[in-house]
C-alpha cells in the first residue's frame, strides 16, 4: 500500500534541540493548512508531539510514499521508496565554510535530486561553490510566538566545538574579570558543564523562547551558521545578541552596535563593559520566506486523520511469533482489544518491515464523537 500526500519532508532524526527542529516547527505552524507530511526514523517524542498539532508526522518503517514534492536535507536514505514529481534538497548549512574548516568532506546530494533550495543566500552560494549545482534561496519561515520577560544572558545551543563553547568560556572569564554581575542561563544537552558559578545549565525545552524574551542578550559564538534560529528568535523579540562575525549575519540584517555586538573569532580585545553601559534598542523583522511557493497548495487532511482512532483486536500473530507490541510493551493475547491512531493501525495491519498482520480493525471513530471509547 502506497501512502500518497502532496508534500513529504524526510529527516532521519528529529532531535530534542536543533535548527532543523525549529525549522520544522515554524514551517508546520505557518503552513498547517497545506498538506505537509514529515517523515522520520528517530524522533524526540516532545518535538514530534509539538509538530503533530499542525502536520502529519510518520515514523518510517519501510513504507512506500507517493507525492508531488519530496524534500530532503542531508538524509536521502529512503529516497528509493519515494515516488515524487520533484525531489528537492533543502540546504540548511554553509557547506563551503564547513568543508574548509574540516567539519564535512562533501555536501549532501543524490542522483534523484532535481532541485536545490537553500535557507539563505550564503548557504546557496556555498553549496553552488562546492557542487556546481544551481541553488535557489528560500528563507526559513519564522513567526514569533507571544512572550513574557526576565533579565539575564542566555544561550540555547548545542555546545559542540563549532558552536563556540571555548569562546563562551573566555567570555565568562572576561565578564568575571571586569567585575560585571551576571547570570548566564544555557539551555543545552551538553553534559560537560562550564565550571563557572554565574552559569546555570538547563535541560532543553520547547518553550525556551519565553526565557530568551526576558534576556538582556542572547549569546551565540559559533564558527559558522547557515541561518541560526536562536539569533532570529531573539532579535524578533527585541533582544540584542552577542555574536561572532559569521558571514550570514550581515545578510540576515545584524548590525554591530545597532541590534548586536560582534566579538572576534579569536576573542581578543573584547570590551565587555559596553554590554552593560550601552544597551541596544531596535526593531527587527525576520527575512520573509517563500515556502508558500515551494509547498503544493493542497488542503491539509491531517486534522481529520489526527483525531481518527481505530478499535483493533489482536490476532494470534503476536503469540505465534513471540512478538511484544511496541506500544503495549507486552504480547497481547488473541482477542485483546485496544485503540490506536491511523499510522499505528497501518503498521499493525501489514505496513511494517515484517509484512505481518497483527490485528483486525473492529471500529473506526473520531475522538471527539460523543460515543467515542475512553482512551
Amino acid at each position: 500500500m502506497t501512502n500518497e500526500y502532496a508534500n513529504i519532508y524526510y529527516f532521519h532524526t528529529i532531535s530534542p534541540i536543533g535548527g532543523i527542529e525549529t525549522f520544522f516547527y515554524q514551517l508546520a505552524k505557518k503552513y498547517k493548512d497545506k498538506d505537509l507530511t514529515i517523515v522520520y526514523r528517530i524522533g524526540d517524542p516532545f518535538q514530534v508531539e509539538r509538530l503533530q498539532k499542525y502536520v502529519r508526522c510518520i515514523k518510517y518503517t519501510g513504507q512506500q510514499f507517493k507525492c508531488k514534492r519530496a524534500f530532503f536535507n542531508f538524509n536521502t536514505d529512503i529516497i528509493d521508496n519515494v515516488d515524487a514529481e520533484e525531489y528537492i534538497l533543502v540546504v540548511h548549512g554553509d557547506y563551503e565554510t564547513m568543508i574548509k574548516q574540516g567539519q564535512l568532506y562533501e555536501a549532501p546530494n543524490h542522483p534523484k535530486i532535481n532541485r536545490y533550495v537553500a535557507c539563505s543566500a550564503r548557504a546557496a552560494k556555498g553549496f553552488t561553490a562546492v557542487t556546481g549545482k544551481k541553488c535557489e534561496v528560500c528563507y526559513n519561515p519564522y513567526e514569533p510566538d507571544p512572550q513574557c520577560k526576565v533579565l539575564n544572558l542566555i544561550s540555547a545551543t548545542r555546545l559542540t566545538r563549532e558552536k563556540g563553547k571555548n569562546r563562551m568560556i573566555k567570555l565568562a572569564e572576561m565578564l568575571d574579570k571586569a567585575g560585571i554581575k551576571y547570570i548566564w542561563t544555557i539551555f543545552t544537552n551538553d553534559t560537560n558543564a562550564i565550571d563557572n558559578p554565574n552559569i546555570v545549565y538547563m535541560k532543553p525545552r520547547l518553550d525556551v523562547t519565553n526565557f530568551v524574551a526576558n534576556a538582556d542578550y542572547l549569546v551565540q559564538l559559533s564558527d559558522n551558521e547557515g541561518y541560526c534560529y536562536s539569533v532570529i528568535e531573539a532579535l524578533s523579540m527585541g533582544v540584542p545578541v552577542i555574536t561572532t562575525p559569521c558571514p550570514v549575519f550581515d545578510e540576515l540584517g545584524l548590525k554591530d552596535g545597532v541590534n548586536c555586538y560582534q566579538v572576534p573569532f579569536d576573542m581578543e580585545n573584547v570590551d565587555v563593559n559596553k554590554f552593560v553601559n550601552k544597551p541596544l534598542k531596535f526593531t527587527f523583522k525576520a527575512p520573509q520566506d517563500s515556502w508558500d511557493k515551494l509547498l503544493i497548495d493542497s488542503k491539509s487532511t491531517w486534522f481529520e486523520e489526527r483525531d481518527t482512532r481505530y478499535l483493533v483486536e489482536a490476532l494470534d500473530t503476536y503469540q505465534e511469533k513471540h512478538i511484544s507490541d511496541g506500544e503495549l510493551h507486552k504480547i497481547p493475547e488473541k482477542g485483546f482489544r485496544w485503540s490506536v491512531n491511523t499510522e499505528r493501525m497501518k503498521v499493525l495491519t501489514g505496513q511494517n518491515e515484517r509484512k505481518l498482520q497483527f490485528v483486525k480493525v473492529i471500529k473506526k471513530y473520531n475522538v471527539n464523537d460523543k460515543d467515542a471509547p475512553n482512551e
